[in-house]
């Protein structure tokens, strides 16, 4: 089977002025409406996205993947009460979110689509993920964390956000998936956005599966790479390099990604680790990753990076850090060369990419020295 070729991306200000454009169009028309049900159509907004995830966690939406069926034909074939669930796709219907026709027919829209499993583009994850109860919780209690500063996990359990996934194996398959689903759509822009084989190698730090490094080795054949996670996330990482054809480019190194990492190579990935982090603990995950760096190697960063006066951003994900981080945020580029700067390193330039991400390329600051330890290439490994 050939290996995937990496999709073409469309020009970042192209986006941006399609973007510009529909919020426009979403803003006039809200102003049309009476103030009172415009706002009601945004706070029901959430039951929106409560209706896609259930079709998607029951299955209904991959029992339409191949076309329209009969609302009975599905609830039985799921075993799931056919009133309810015609109630149900009814309302997404008359949202345009499902067709109908003929009455009690439903099949997918466009929009849709990607809910079913076997979608070349599937977002199933990160539905689930989103309005999955886990979530749902957290939210709810997000007046508990304006009121406290403290996340309002901490009010649901005892146990960190990492730990109960690694104590629920269904809410961590869910959740890795989506990561993965992410990376997948996003990581062609990524991967275009910077001459990677200009450093020699890549080292993506949290790499996962390592889709992002595969399209990007894939996009680059003169780069080598290095794959860094926690040796259980690193499991699937053979069949996805390999599925690229850039298995034989790239070393997986099973390492704590926080604390040390393989050293002397060229460029560093970092994607959405910052975010998560408070000031204190980027810092030090920073300071590790500086003093990985080839003496004229590169740190790439791939995060929100909030414009600095006004402008769209993804402000609900700002809140998810809020509510489920331990000091975790959105920054602004100011913000981020503040924090490179307090771990040694120097802002060099953001690229812009179609994604509502930024690549946050820094270097080591002039006087900076590496930290003397360790041989180039070895890193604390946690498996076997």
């Amino acid at each position: 089977m050939p290996a995937p070729t990496v999709a073409k991306v469309p020009p970042t200000g192209l986006v941006r002025f399609a973007q510009r454009i529909q919020r426009g169009i979403s803003s006039f028309a809200r102003s049309m409406s009476p103030p009172p049900f415009a706002l009601l159509d945004l706070v029901a907004a959430r039951w929106v996205s409560d209706a896609l995830a259930a079709v998607t966690r029951l299955g209904v939406a991959d029992a339409m993947a191949d076309g329209p069926r009969p609302c009975a034909e599905i609830a039985a074939e799921l075993g799931l009460h056919a009133e309810s669930l015609y109630r149900v796709l009814r309302a997404l219907a008359r949202h345009d979110l499902l067709v109908e026709a003929p009455a009690g027919t439903f099949g997918h829209t466009d929009l849709t689509r990607p809910l079913a499993t076997g979608h070349p583009s599937s977002m199933r994850n990160m539905v689930m993920e989103l309005g999955g109860a886990r979530n749902v919780e957290v939210w709810a209690r997000l007046d508990a964390a304006v009121r406290t500063g403290a996340p309002s996990w901490d009010l649901l359990h005892e146990e960190g956000m990492w730990e109960h996934l690694e104590r629920h194996p269904e809410e961590h398959a869910i959740f890795h998936g989506a990561m993965v689903e992410l990376t997948r759509e996003a990581a062609p822009a990524y991967a275009r956005g910077l001459d990677f084989a200009a450093h020699g190698t890549v080292c993506d730090l949290g790499g996962g599966e390592g889709q992002l490094l595969a399209s990007i080795l894939a996009v680059h054949p003169a780069a080598r790479g290095v794959l860094c996670d926690a040796p259980k996330v690193l499991a699937r990482a053979p069949e996805v390099l390999g599925r690229f054809g850039v298995e034989e480019r790239c070393d997986i190194v099973p390492c704590d990604v926080l604390a040390e990492v393989p050293r002397g190579h060229g460029i560093y990935v970092a994607k959405n680790i910052v975010h998560g982090l408070s000031d204190e603990a980027a810092k030090a995950a920073l300071s590790v990753w500086r003093d990985a760096l080839a003496e004229d190697g590169r740190l790439v960063l791939i995060e929100v990076v909030i414009p600095e006066e006004s402008g769209p951003y993804l402000a609900w994900l700002d809140l998810q850090m809020l509510l489920v981080s331990q000091g975790g945020r959105e920054r602004t580029r100011a913000a981020f060369a503040e924090l490179l700067a307090a771990a040694g390193l120097e802002l060099e330039r953001v690229i812009e990419t179609p994604t509502p991400m930024s690549m946050v390329v820094a270097r080591r600051a002039k006087g900076s020295a590496p930290r003397a330890s360790g041989e180039v290439g070895r890193a604390r490994v946690l498996g076997p």
